[in-house]
């Protein structure tokens, strides 16, 4: 019985040596991915003093995006990804009053997240199937949607919100150099957003309108799950 379990103890550890190798050897890995992201939240008015505005929000759902990612092998089971991407969404807001006119206007938000990932490579992978777990941090630099007639919005300073994500994930590898990839994602950063109207006219099915030339604060919440599948390079 001591003997059998020494040989399981060996068995497990060839499996682990054999299985940690990253893509066949490679150290560098760079991929392009199609992602979806569940669920974000756009808040039109966070700094209101009723409670009620401060806590009314748009669900602007079912995003999809492309990202990048270049990961490096540090360790034999250790990956590090520094990963960005451009998330684009849009609503036509038909409830907004202006000079007591009711008008379509479009909202919604522009972020770009940098992040940085430590991956952990799990010993169960085998030559042709990497699957890994991740987690790390990233900086997100975003902008406010909201096109009026012949104007839009400018941001009126550098807006940027920091927030930490967890990953897990798998890599088949369909040759040496190329593997497909599908990642799953968790993030929910929050970012503040302070933007101006670019202009101080605009019109409107014919008609002028006096913009304002105050401040305008609005948050983003990207609360989702973010769903992804692309290809990766090994080289």
């Amino acid at each position: 019985m001591k003997l059998n379990f020494q040989y399981i103890l060996l068995l497990l550890f060839i499996l682990c040596k054999a299985n940690f190798p990253q893509y066949n050897g490679s150290d560098f890995n760079f991929a392009i991915s199609y992602n979806y992201t569940t669920t974000s939240k756009l808040y039109l008015q966070p700094n209101s003093s009723d409670p009620v505005l401060r806590s009314e929000y748009e669900n602007l759902d079912g995003i999809y995006n492309l990202s990048f990612e270049f990961r490096y092998k540090i360790f034999e089971s250790m990956i590090i990804g520094l990963g960005t991407e451009f998330i684009q969404k849009s609503y036509t807001n038909r409830n907004y009053f202006i000079q007591g006119d009711r008008v379509e206007i479009k909202e919604g938000y522009n972020l770009i997240p940098v992040e940085l990932t430590l991956y952990y490579l799990l010993p169960f992978s085998t030559e042709k199937f990497k699957f890994f777990m991740g987690g790390g941090g990233g900086l997100y630099f975003g902008k406010q949607i909201r096109e009026f007639g012949n104007v839009n919005f400018n941001s009126a300073e550098l807006t940027t919100g920091y927030g930490i994500n967890v990953s897990v994930g798998m890599d088949y590898l369909v040759n040496e150099f190329i593997s497909v990839r599908g990642q799953m994602r968790f993030r929910d950063p929050e970012l503040i957003m302070k933007s101006k109207y670019s202009g101080s006219n605009t019109i409107y099915n014919g008609k002028s309108y006096l913009l304002s030339d105050n401040t305008f604060t609005t948050k983003v919440n990207i609360d989702g799950v973010t769903f992804t599948i692309g290809l990766s390079l090994s080289l």
